[in-house]
Parts: C-alpha cells; structure tokens; sequence
C-alpha cells in the first residue's frame, strides 16, 4: 500500500475539513484494515475536493459580476497587428502575480479589447480561488462617496483582484481623487488591481488634478503592475461583419 498516497488523501481531507476521516483513515491503514479500499478513497476524495473548487469558483465567478463573463484567457486574439506580449499572458495566466499582490495595467484605445482581457484575468482568478469584483470607474466614484470605511473596505478592499474598467478616461474632482487613493492606498502591497484605460497613465495623472495627491495614486498602481499595450483597430466592427 502507497503510504505517499495515503498522505495525498489525508490532506484532502484535511483541506476539506474533515480531520476526524482523515485519522480514522490513518488508524486503519497501520492496522492494515485498509487492502484495496484506499484506492476507491484516493478517486472519491479527488472527485469530491474538485467538485468542491468547482463549486467554489462558479460562487466567486457570480459575485464578481463580471461584465463578460464568458471571457477567457484561450480567448485572446493575438493578431500581429495588435502587438501582445503573449509572454506576459502567459505569466499572468499562472495566478502568481496574485500571490505576489502585483498589479496589470491595460491601456489600449477604444474596442480594441481592454475589457475582454481584464475579464478574462478576472475569470481565471475565480478559477484559482481567489475573491474578485469587477467594476467600472464612475461606478466606483459613485458607490464609495456615501459609503461609511468598514463597508469600502468590504466592498473594495478585500477583494484579492479588484477590477476597475475605464480608468481614469475623464478629470475628476479632488475628493474624487482621494477616495481613489484611500481604495488605492489599502490594497497596495497586500491585493492585486486590474486597471483598464483608454489612457496612459502619465495622462491619468493630469485627470486626478496634477497634483501630489495624483503622484501618490499612480505610484500605488504603477510601481509594481505589469503592462499590457493594445494596439490596431476597434474589434467590434470585426466582430458585427462575422
């Protein structure tokens, strides 16, 4: 009997959070009780432990309310003309920048595929277990005027990806610039956020007021964050014509 296998059950049970199993499996197996049976436990605990992420990811996927959710990293057109570093795809499609708490920028004209991308991160991040929320920018400025710190902090910060669409397009009042930095400010160093703009972010700077409050901001997303560069046409007339 493989004692390697038996550990590989046993911390599926764990992780499942059923210890009394799992030592009950263990007291067994050095009384050797267990004969060919440890095979069936290896296959039910591994089908239900699956079930259990999968189950788990689709709740994540739902609450992120995703404004395409059927984005997917396979999904991406890397056409010449659009000039994607597949190498940084495929880095991000690990889900370490996560654990790492780094940051992606994606700057790219309108239509030519912003969204897709930020959403397609946002949807393997579900998948890889982590909490994610998805939103655009005025719904952001909107939402968090009125709302007390313990509920921003709920909504906005705990999130381990946070997704803010149209980024910082327009010029934005100074106390909209700092509540864009406190959200900016608790996730620094400790979550990841997904940025999607038309602009650059040296423009960005000038729309949250030139200001330091504006230097401050643009360091806590910039410094660490991976950038990904979106070139050529608008992709939706390209999609009516298919």
């Amino acid at each position: 009997m493989d004692s390697k296998k038996l550990e590989e059950i046993t911390a599926r049970l764990r992780e499942m959070r059923l210890p009394v199993m799992a030592n009950q499996i263990v007291t067994m197996y050095e009384a050797s009780e267990l004969n060919d049976v440890i095979k069936v436990l290896d296959i039910i605990t591994q089908e239900e432990l699956m079930s259990r992420k999968n189950n788990t990811a689709d709740r994540y996927r739902k609450s992120a309310h995703l404004s395409q959710g059927y984005a997917e990293l396979s999904g991406i057109d890397y056409s010449p003309e659009r000039k994607i570093n597949e190498r940084v795809i495929e880095q991000l499609s690990t889900g370490t920048y996560i654990d790492k708490a780094r940051n992606v920028v994606i700057v790219g004209a309108c239509g030519t595929g912003k969204s897709y991308i930020a959403n397609a991160l946002a949807s393997a991040a579900c998948r890889k277990l982590h909490r994610t929320m998805y939103c655009r920018m005025f719904e952001l400025i909107s939402d968090i005027k009125h709302m007390e710190m313990p509920r921003l902090k709920r909504r906005y910060v705990s999130p381990d990806v946070l997704v803010i669409d149209d980024f910082a397009n327009t010029r934005m009042s100074e106390d909209d610039a700092l509540q864009i930095f406190k959200v900016m400010e608790y996730r620094y160093g400790f979550k990841t956020t997904i940025i999607a703009s038309q602009l650059e972010p040296a423009e960005w700077h000038n729309n949250f007021g030139a200001s330091q409050l504006a230097d401050s901001i643009l360091d806590r997303i910039v410094s660490n964050a991976y950038k990904i560069i979106l070139s050529g046409d608008s992709l939706r007339p390209k999609k009516l014509e298919d």
